[in-house]
């Protein structure tokens, strides 16, 4: 927040009220409406005619231009004035003519000397009315709009424009230059101009403003007289396709000929007659109207944009709310960083009282200013009473603006100003993406990740992606069956269960309705090594959803009555466990594997602990885990950094370190001996399943492991082509690995008829062998190491698994950018690494051999749905 500084100036309070001056308002049978103000300050009479209709409403001559081209071609000649007369007839009444089309409204003005306002009337009527569009006129005029479109080509600020407003809009009209596109406005005829005319050039659609010095009465009987015997004419549509709501950023860059690079970021803003336009309108010049504003201070002052200006441009439909810099080639990126810091900071901050009394000075200048000539007077009485119906809304507009509130500039920017909706554009020098080979501002390498620690040892890493406005976090802290032992053995599983059955604040039920009300997804997870909780939310309600995640994680309770329903629950999970092959193997393979280390155990616990599992069992192994400086959390998505910061701070910053003694892993000795185990299988086919000691992650030779797996396993591996295809043993067959912050195993298993379970078995460890005795051929390493990358970049795709991925990374000691790394360990291991490998870790002597034996009367039902949670994956199978 701002520091208030000490007002020097006369406060805005003793700013004379401007009050609007009398105007006569008539409407006259035809539908034409007349504005007459009387103004004697300068002997000058201005007229405006403002027609209902802009490029927008142009409908199927859209990308024709075509209320532009009606604009240049009516002040060509009339039936009664030839080509040329209505310009020289306006100069010689002293005074000027132009046109201007708009969106929504094209405009006509004549400002003359007060002596000739008589004649100018007959002048600007003959002209709106009566334009003969002389064919060869029409032919010359098309040709300078087409020079005119050209020449908006090279005008950095036109390019600007038209690619803001072409991506910041999908639907609406607005999305169409005003100008139109070449091709269309060249198929124009002089018949398509005519019939547009004829359309909507009638007198109840169109208000005439006459501001100066004459008689207003005399002035409405003038028009009055000219435009008598003109019919009201059809009323024509209006209605217009609104905008669909903008769900994530948008992003374009664009080279062009430009000397610097220029940006500038659109959001979603209010129409005109919105309530919101005063504090929007008021919030841009404080955010980048003048010298000294925080955009000014914040890019121009520090040197990394020349220039950047804010404002908020209002038409009839919804519009934009645009920041736009120029700077040099490269800083680009910087620069929109920078901007979306200082909106995020009118999001939090209020703005200093002075700062808002000087802006809304600023805004009530800028009005008087534009309004102190007969001209800006009758285009604000014109454009208001077309656009609003209340032709002195430019007063209320001053009116609203000293309303606006510190308390409203921070709503809007809040309500209006979000990250996922911005169109953000680039105009980069042309040759600048040659020269880098690509835009400057999208390298191809993922995202960064901020790593923030907090004073207690919490560790935080962000990475912010706003592509969609969806938000993932996982918090993850050691635990797991890795802290247990036979006599807990699944607490961590159930802890983790009870995180979303109460805390000291929540119970049960209300958890679960405040999580469906945000629309989010709260999900706890137990595995060998961690336990946690992960968040997927809406980015609009992450706060919030911050919060009841830090209190569940932080202040669970334990419930005796949910207590149980989850030690039910859990228990029949056992019981249709033991059901599946898979897990059954499984749970014997490694309780065979390890005889010390709790891998041995099964991450759900067996039936004889968990039903023995108490309350205060819970609550004390979970206050053992609880150490902030064992926990990592992991933000992926669209999210405001410092608010996200905030509340984790705020929560999870203000944990202490237990006090008690951590938990203890016993170390397990080497396997020196084939262990071998048969058992009755709970399906009709025979199972077998090999195991090897595996590695810890933090194994220098973990890829080299991965792509062991990747050789042997899958469609086109190994095991599949020798033990299915070949020689027809397995229905199912495949390895994986088990890596864990200690070592872990690698395992092959195959789904085979009882009687080939020995030929199966001996295949298997033919395989391994192999391994050590025969280079794998260049050509299948290769492609061995492109499935492995491929596959864990397809599996990165979501937050949750890359907010995973790192967070698990950072917890296991690795550091959250081992993904990168891993990728240039696997594409560094040789044919001669993977050879050394097997011969050091895949040793046929020291290994465990588990066989299920079908059970009469049994059948096995294919590949269970469950292997991943057999295999106990994480994104990288680590959890």
């Amino acid at each position: 927040m701002t520091v208030p500084g000490k007002n020097l100036f006369p406060p805005l309070s003793s700013v004379r009220k401007v009050e609007p001056p009398p105007y006569v308002r008539r409407v006259l049978p035809n539908g034409l409406t007349i504005l007459v103000q009387e103004d004697k300050s300068n002997p000058l009479v201005a007229f405006q005619a403002t027609i209902r209709t802009g490029s927008a409403t142009e409908g199927s001559y859209l990308g024709a231009g075509i209320s532009h081209v009606v604009e240049h071609m009516l002040f060509k000649g009339t039936a009664r004035r030839p080509v040329g007369a209505v310009e020289r007839e306006a100069r010689s009444y002293g005074g000027t003519s132009q046109g201007f089309t708009t969106y929504d409204t094209t405009s006509y003005q004549f400002v003359v000397n007060k002596e000739s306002w008589f004649q100018a009337a007959d002048l600007l009527i003959d002209a709106v009315f009566f334009s003969s569009f002389d064919p060869q006129e029409f032919i010359k005029e098309r040709g300078v709009i087409l020079r005119e479109l050209k020449l908006g080509k090279d005008d950095p600020d036109h390019i600007q424009w038209e690619l803001l407003f072409e991506n910041a809009y999908r639907v609406h009209p607005y999305r169409v230059p005003i100008i139109g596109y070449e091709p269309v406005v060249s198929a124009l005829t002089r018949e398509d101009i005519v019939s547009y005319h004829k359309q909507w050039y009638v007198p109840n659609n169109i208000v005439i403003a006459v501001v100066g010095d004459v008689d207003a009465e005399s002035v409405v009987r003038r028009i009055e007289e000219l435009t008598a015997a003109l019919p009201a004419g059809r009323p024509s549509a209006q209605a217009l396709p609104a905008e669909p709501l903008q769900f994530s950023p948008r992003e374009v860059t664009q080279e062009a000929d430009v000397a610097v690079a220029m940006t500038a970021i659109g959001f979603p803003s209010v129409a005109l007659a919105d309530a919101d336009l005063f504090a929007l309108d008021l919030l841009a010049r404080l955010l980048g109207g003048y010298r000294g504003s925080w955009l000014d201070h914040a890019l121009k002052e520090t040197g990394i944009v020349h220039a950047v200006t804010c404002w908020n441009y209002t038409p009839r439909d919804r519009g934009l709310f645009v920041i736009s810099a120029r700077m040099d080639a490269g800083s680009e990126g910087k620069a929109v960083e920078k901007a979306f810091e200082q909106v995020a900071r009118v999001q939090k901050e209020f703005f200093d009282p002075l700062e808002i009394e000087s802006a809304k000075k600023g805004l009530l200048r800028n009005y008087l200013e534009d309004r102190q000539t007969v001209a800006g007077q009758a285009g604000d009485l014109a454009g208001n009473e077309i656009l609003l119906g209340d032709p002195l809304f430019g007063y209320r507009y001053l009116e609203g603006i000293q309303r606006v509130t510190a308390e409203d500039l921070k709503r809007v920017a809040a309500v209006y100003l979000k990250s996922e909706r911005a169109t953000i554009v680039k105009i980069l020098p042309r040759g600048t993406l040659q020269s880098v080979g690509k835009p400057a501002a999208e390298p191809a390498v993922e995202p960064s990740i901020e790593k923030v620690v907090f004073a207690n040892g919490v560790k935080v890493l962000l990475r912010k992606d706003s592509r969609i406005p969806l938000a993932t976090v996982q918090v993850s802290l050691f635990g797991g069956v890795r802290h247990e032992s036979e006599k807990n053995n699944g607490v961590s599983a159930l802890v983790s269960r009870m995180f979303l059955r109460g805390t000291r604040e929540r119970d049960a039920q209300g958890i679960t309705r405040e999580i469906n009300q945000m629309g989010a997804v709260i999900a706890p997870f137990s595995g060998r090594n961690s336990i946690g909780l992960t968040l997927e939310v809406i980015s609009s309600a992450l706060p919030h959803a911050l919060s009841v995640m830090a209190d569940l994680f932080l202040n669970p309770d334990f419930p005796e009555q949910e207590l149980e329903k989850e030690k039910r629950l859990l228990l029949a999970g056992l019981k249709t466990k033991e059901e599946d092959p898979f897990s059954w193997g499984m749970r014997r393979l490694m309780a065979t594997l390890f005889t010390v280390h709790p891998y041995r155990l099964d991450p759900m616990g067996y039936e004889e602990s968990v039903s023995k599992l108490k309350r205060e069992n819970l609550s004390g192994f979970y206050k053992r885990l609880l150490d902030p400086r064992a926990m990592v959390i992991s933000a992926v998505g669209d999210f405001r950094r410092e608010d996200l910061l905030s509340v984790l701070e705020g929560t999870f910053g203000k944990l202490p370190a237990p006090s008690s003694e951590g938990i203890s892993v016993p170390q397990e000795p080497p396997l020196t001996s084939i262990r071998e185990r048969v058992e009755a299988a709970p399906r009709r086919e025979g199972l077998i399943m090999i195991g090897f000691r595996g590695i810890q992650v933090s194994d220098p030779d973990a890829a080299t492991l991965d792509l062991i797996d990747a050789i042997l396993a899958g469609g086109a591996g190994r095991l599949f082509d020798e033990v299915r295809e070949k020689r027809g043993l397995a229905y199912t067959v495949g390895s994986f690995g088990v890596h864990g912050v200690d070592p872990g195993a690698f395992i092959l298993y195959a789904v085979t008829e009882p009687a080939q379970i020995q030929e199966a078995k001996k295949v298997l460890l033919e395989e391994v062998e192999r391994l050590k005795t025969v280079p794998v051929p260049e050509e299948e390493l290769q492609q061995a190491k492109q499935g492995l990358l491929g596959g864990r970049r397809i599996a990165r795709q979501t937050q949750g698994a890359v907010a995973a991925q790192i967070g698990l990374d950072e917890l296991y000691g690795l550091g959250y950018d081992y993904s990168q790394r891993y990728e240039s360990d696997v594409k560094g291991v040789t044919a001669q690494m993977i050879q050394d490998f097997s011969k050091r870790v895949l040793d046929s002597r020291r290994c465990v051999v588990i066989i299920g034996q079908p059970e009469e009367g049994t059948a096995f039902s294919g590949v269970p749905d469950g292997l991943a949670e057999i295999v106990d994956v994480g994104p990288d199978g680590k959890r």
